[in-house]
């Protein structure tokens, strides 16, 4: 009777185990959804942080470049560079570098419309329009697609397309 007494009491306290662990949330799914809203949160932060950065070269390189300042605007091209200009010429590096020099015809300049087009831990492409105003009113606008390269944890461009906004 003892043995029978025991046994019933074995058994419920497994029912109740087992009945504990089956009303517990199952916490696989949601700690699943936690870690995709968590990833896609870092991953937005992230994608935010290059944003910014990549702008901020993108202002000290076109300053750079308009101030004629080689030393400046070098550092930030990669030796593989190619880059199409609104004209369509072509230019490597060196060529971009030579012919680099101050520009005294623009008043002002302006970069709208950012937008980072894709992003991984070694590359990213960024696009932009870039305003300009002469100093005789005229104005020039050319959309631009600059693809950059991660090489010893700096951003350096290695592509650029400028096209025409008439």
């Amino acid at each position: 009777m003892n043995s029978i007494l025991a046994l019933v009491v074995l058994i419920a306290i497994l029912s109740l185990c087992n009945l504990t662990d089956k009303s517990k949330p199952n916490d696989n799914s949601s700690n699943t959804e936690r870690q995709n809203t968590t990833a896609e949160k870092s991953s937005e932060q992230d994608r935010e942080a290059v944003t910014v950065e990549l702008m901020k070269l993108e202002y000290e390189m076109t300053t750079a470049s308009l101030n004629g300042d080689i030393s400046t605007l070098a550092p930030h091209i990669a030796d593989n560079y190619s880059g199409t200009g609104a004209d369509g010429t072509t230019r490597n590096k060196n060529e971009l570098l030579a012919s680099t020099k101050a520009d005294k015809r623009t008043k002002s300049w302006k970069i709208t419309d950012a937008r980072l087009v894709s992003l991984s831990d070694d590359s990213a492409v960024l696009t932009y329009v870039q305003s300009q105003t002469f100093r005789t009113g005229q104005t020039f606008r050319a959309r631009i697609t600059d693809t950059f390269v991660k090489q010893n944890g700096r951003w350096l461009v290695q592509s650029e397309q400028q096209t025409l906004i008439k």
